[in-house]
């Protein structure tokens, strides 16, 4: 019983669950079979791990049945009932909150019902409460609030055909309900095309899938008139839609840096009045832009940089800086972290280190917080205890392998210990031929950052101007990893050798 998909289940109920689940098994009208209950009573001894050899089948079976003789089929059926109560449970304690389904499903019972003067009361309060909240105080996404409108106006047109004949009352909602049915369709789409490129790996784009014939027909002849018969009708709407069309186009492999600008404007005007959570996607959703927009001439004279680190304060002002269960996403933590370093802001490591280092998942808190605390000893010229905060990190994660290095040889450049920073780097290049997961764009800019540091030692060595411009020319057409630190290196050589 231990490897079942009951226990499996089981295993992830807190103790407060575990006794409203108990309430939930001992209720006659979804349990009848007090065997099913007795076999719960047995499991729930051995809370909170699940893991004690007495969970055994043919153990648990004499603390239900005691003196009979073990029977494989009835034990089956049981834990099979167990496991459906199970099911149950955490679909219903999944779905108690959700109050746009939970008000739909009320209203499409009222009126399969027929419980007419109830159902019309009810579809006017929820219009009410409904028509205009206060949507960055909610929960859910903004598609899903589309899509409540859509079927609310729906259940309203039914109720209006049948009652309300000879007015206008039956078309106006069904008006309604196909907007917000198409408001909705469209953010479900930019949403999932997101998610689609972030996943395509591919370095051509396929252009004949069914998403991408969609994509072309909605931005190339749908979507600008759209957005004009929306503005006409909610200012509100208006601004929502076409921050999700802006971010479609940043999103896009061809977008420059007037896109990134555009998409960051809408989504600003946005902020006061979409739920946290798409805030907090869609922030994301612009740094991510600017990775396409990186090899890009346009931005010329833009610190990239910069503009990710005011998307992530951003994050910080409107509390959405953690997961909605309060959770530090590992990622997010470390790359705040990184770029703060690069724009040398090494106050504001420490700062989020103290307020979300123990925010992160316990699978790797003390991985991200050694790796946090390596950066404020570098800043600090604290260079051997930065390194023996790297030592203590453990590479499980694939990202953390590549921060690890770069950290390592930087402190190394800083030491003037070129025989370590060679040991690092025939580790990292041995790494980067035997990963086959590693990208030939990731494999080339990690070289140009091991050739430029070379460079370095062997400038410091002898210093030469011309070596010196020519590596400073290098580094700002190649863009080579970390290399605003390489730039940094270089005006060191070159106000010391002047």
């Amino acid at each position: 019983m231990l490897k079942s998909s009951l226990i499996e289940i089981i295993r992830t109920f807190t103790k407060q669950e575990l006794i409203k689940f108990e309430d939930f098994v001992r209720s006659p009208y979804l349990n009848k079979k007090e065997n099913v209950t007795k076999l719960f009573l047995g499991i729930k001894n051995y809370a909170p791990e699940f893991t004690d050899g007495n969970l055994d089948k043919e153990k648990i079976w004499i603390k239900i049945f005691s003196g009979k003789e073990y029977n494989y089929g009835i034990m089956k059926n049981l834990i099979h009932e167990l496991n459906k109560l199970c099911e149950s449970f955490i679909t219903i304690e999944f779905t108690k909150d959700d109050k746009l389904e939970n008000s739909i499903n009320l209203l499409s019972a009222l009126q399969h019902r027929q419980v007419t003067k109830v159902f019309s009361s009810k579809i006017d309060m929820i219009e009410k409460i409904y028509n205009n909240p206060d949507l960055k105080s909610e929960r859910y996404g903004i598609e899903n609030y589309y899509e409540f409108l859509d079927k609310l106006y729906y259940l309203k047109s039914q109720y209006n055909w049948h009652h309300n004949m000879k007015s206008t009352a039956a078309y106006e909602c069904t008006s309604r309900c196909t907007d917000y049915l198409l408001y909705s369709a469209i953010i479900y789409f930019y949403k999932y095309y997101n998610n689609y490129l972030a996943h395509n790996n591919k370095e051509v784009w396929n252009k004949s899938n069914a998403a991408d014939i969609f994509l072309a027909g909605l931005n190339n002849n749908l979507i600008s008139q759209l957005l004009e018969n929306v503005k006409v009708k909610s200012e509100r709407d208006y601004l929502i839609l076409k921050c999700f069309y802006d971010m479609n186009i940043a999103l896009n492999a061809d977008a420059d840096i007037n896109s990134y600008f555009n998409f960051k404007k809408s989504l600003h005007d946005c902020v006061g009045i979409i739920p946290k959570g798409d805030l907090r996607d869609l922030l994301t959703c612009l740094t991510n832009s600017l990775r396409y927009i990186n090899n890009s001439s346009s931005v010329s004279g833009i610190n990239l940089i910069k503009e990710i680190m005011e998307n992530y304060n951003l994050m910080i002002e409107n509390n959405i800086f953690l997961d909605e269960n309060g959770i530090m996403e590992g990622n997010l933590y470390i790359m705040y972290n990184v770029i703060a370093f690069a724009l040398k802001e090494h106050e504001s490591i420490e700062i989020i280190v103290k307020k979300f280092g123990n925010k992160i998942p316990e699978d790797r808190r003390e991985n991200d917080n050694n790796y946090s605390q390596s950066l404020i000893c570098y800043a600090k010229n604290e260079y051997y205890n930065s390194l023996e905060y790297l030592s203590r990190i453990n590479h499980d994660f694939f990202n953390m392998k590549y921060l690890v290095k770069d950290l390592q040889m930087m402190n190394y450049y800083e030491l003037n210990d070129y025989i370590s920073f060679n040991y690092v780097l025939d580790s990292y290049r041995h790494f980067l031929t035997q990963n086959k997961s590693v990208t030939s764009s990731n494999k080339t800019i990690t070289e140009d950052y091991f050739n430029s540091i070379n460079k370095l030692f062997k400038l410091r060595e002898s210093f030469d101007q011309f070596e010196l411009d020519k590596l400073r020319k290098e580094v700002k057409e190649n863009r080579p990893k970390n290399g605003f630190w390489i730039l940094d290196k270089i005006s060191e050589l070159e106000s010391v050798n002047s």
